[in-house]
């Protein structure tokens, strides 16, 4: 494959290395002449590429027009005397109509705030980031200040922002303008303030007074000092000496009445003392039945566990038999066989299951019926039972692909858990994946897809790399080797169908990878940058954690034997 050339893949290079990057955004134009718009959206050409007919449009505009049909072939979006049928492979950049576009004039964005600046297009983006209109927060913003202003007038709003830092002339602390008032009125320690009581002495800074107040004041509010019996005089020094020689038989009252309240208090505790003895002294003795219960307990689960290791033994026998079986069903011949084994392991399953529900039950109900008996075993448990789930797991998975094998030269893989996998990839442990094998007939070639969901090569850490294999086959001795089928490699658009990434090749019948194999297949070949992980995970080719890969290849010429 032509890796230089013009590409379908949204996502294969489209300018050499040397050429200028568009800007991003819409700008406006001074003056924007047909000869520079696109036939098809009738914007601005982007990634300009020219047909074999001389117009031209956007690259991504033809890439939708040959999407979507998939012979690769429609006609020039034109129509005049001079157009002639799009082929992918006759479609070339067009890097003078690019340089042109990028040398176009524009208005500065912040136009509308005043700026008058025409320039290039591609000096817009230097422009921004330096243009005395472009918007700027104020200086005090991590003050609270939600002002937006013109960058030039930035200096002049900071002068007279209400969050800007302004000195207490008294306490010497930093306030906002803003708070400064506030402060002075309710908090500054140093700010002279009156006695709030009127006792007549001279004002004192805030500091002071609060002492004055708490201490000194003669007409600070005081309390009883019968409060904690029930009390609730409040008032003067004076006043309170009045109160106190004139509630004598009051108070006195009201110290029987609490030490009377302290000793029913004080009974009512020795009451709750005993019963609480009594409860421990019953906890104690169900907790020695129940673990004389507990011990039966654990030898019931001992016996499970010899049942789940029986059952185990049996599931490894069942996978044993399952892996010979699949080498003798390549052509389907043998699927009641593989159908007696599937109903087996369901067999299997289902006793492995009971088992299971049988333990937790245990486990869970402890000697008392409710939760927490048995807790130490149930680790065990789960690992045995964990392995026996895994066991079932790889037989369904050795079902399903038989059961899916293609005879038609195309195949469908559906990829899940797309994350871990490619966590997997980047950890080292399962670098990448293949395909079951599909055929182009009854008797034809042997094939499978390798995919590296981190990348391989050039693309390692960046893409994902997908290869095609040829296998060897039951069948090589009666086929045309070396292999010269056409391969269409697909990522399927899961949002609308529109727009699937596809790159096709013819394979270079010199290369190993497509000779007859000698093993039990070739090396793989394909694309190791067929598709960015940026572009890759998102809601048009990545849904439910799942990817689809589609793989054709054409059968025109195979004689069918």
């Amino acid at each position: 494959m032509d890796t230089n050339s013009w590409s379908l893949s949204p996502y294969a290079s489209t300018h050499p290395p040397s050429f200028q990057r568009v800007p991003q955004g819409n700008p406006q134009y001074v003056s924007l002449t047909d000869n520079f718009r696109c036939p098809v959206c009738r914007g601005v050409l982007r990634e300009a590429v020219q047909t074999r007919c001389g117009h031209r449009a956007c690259a991504q505009c033809v890439r939708d027009l040959l999407a979507g049909n998939p012979g690769g072939v429609v006609p020039c979006p034109v129509s005049d005397d001079t157009c002639v049928v799009l082929k992918e492979e006759e479609i070339h950049r067009d890097v003078s109509m690019r340089r042109e576009i990028l040398k176009l004039e524009v208005y500065c964005n912040f136009r509308n705030e005043g700026c008058r600046e025409i320039l290039p297009w591609n000096a817009l983006e230097f422009h921004l980031k330096s243009c005395e209109f472009r918007a700027t927060p104020c200086l005090f913003m991590s003050s609270g200040c939600p002002v937006v202003t013109p960058h030039r007038d930035k200096e002049g709003h900071a002068d007279q922002c209400e969050y800007r830092p302004v000195t207490c002339t008294h306490c010497s602390q930093q306030q906002t303008f803003r708070s400064l008032k506030s402060h002075e009125e309710t908090e500054c320690p140093r700010v002279v303030v009156q006695c709030p009581n009127s006792c007549g002495s001279e004002s004192c800074p805030r500091q002071k007074m609060e002492i004055h107040i708490e201490k000194e004041c003669p007409k600070r509010p005081q309390v009883c000092k019968y409060q904690t019996m029930g009390c609730v005089f409040t008032g003067e020094e004076a006043d309170l000496l009045r109160h106190t020689e004139v509630s004598r038989d009051n108070h006195a009252y009201l110290t029987a009445q609490h030490s009377h309240q302290v000793a029913l208090d004080t009974a009512g505790c020795r009451k709750d003392i005993q019963e609480i003895n009594s409860s421990l002294q019953s906890l104690t003795e169900r907790m020695t039945d129940q673990s004389r219960q507990m011990e039966s307990l654990i030898s019931a689960l001992d016996g499970f566990k010899h049942t789940l290791k029986t059952i185990k033994i049996k599931a490894v026998s069942q996978t044993e038999r399952l892996i010979t079986l699949e080498r003798r069903v390549d052509n389907m011949a043998d699927r009641e066989l593989v159908e007696k084994q599937g109903r087996s392991v369901m067999l299997l399953t289902e006793r492995q299951e009971t088992l299971e529900q049988r333990v937790t039950h245990l486990e869970r109900a402890g000697p008392s019926g409710g939760e927490g008996g048995a807790c130490q075993p149930r680790g065990e448990n789960d690992q045995r039972l964990a392995l026996l789930d895994a066991r079932f797991a790889d037989i369904d998975l050795r079902m399903q692909v038989i059961e899916t094998v293609n005879y038609s030269g195309v195949l469908m893989w559906k990829i899940r858990d797309y994350t871990q996998r490619k966590q997997d990839a980047k950890a080292g442990k399962t670098t990448s994946l293949y395909s079951q094998p599909f055929y182009t007939g009854p008797f034809g070639y042997k094939m499978c897809a390798r995919v590296y969901l981190n990348g391989d090569g050039m693309g390692k850490g960046t893409h994902l790399s997908l290869f095609f294999v040829v296998q060897k086959g039951e069948y090589d001795a009666l086929l045309p080797w070396p292999f010269k089928q056409k391969v269409t490699l697909m990522l399927l658009d899961q949002q609308n169908g529109s727009r699937h990434v596809v790159d096709s090749f013819r394979p270079d019948t010199t290369s190993s990878s497509y000779q007859r194999p000698v093993t039990e297949m070739n090396i793989a070949s394909g694309c190791p940058l067929f598709i960015s992980h940026v572009v890759l995970e998102t809601p048009t080719y990545l849904r439910d954690d799942t990817i689809f890969i589609k793989v054709v290849v054409d059968s025109e010429g195979l004689k069918q034997h």
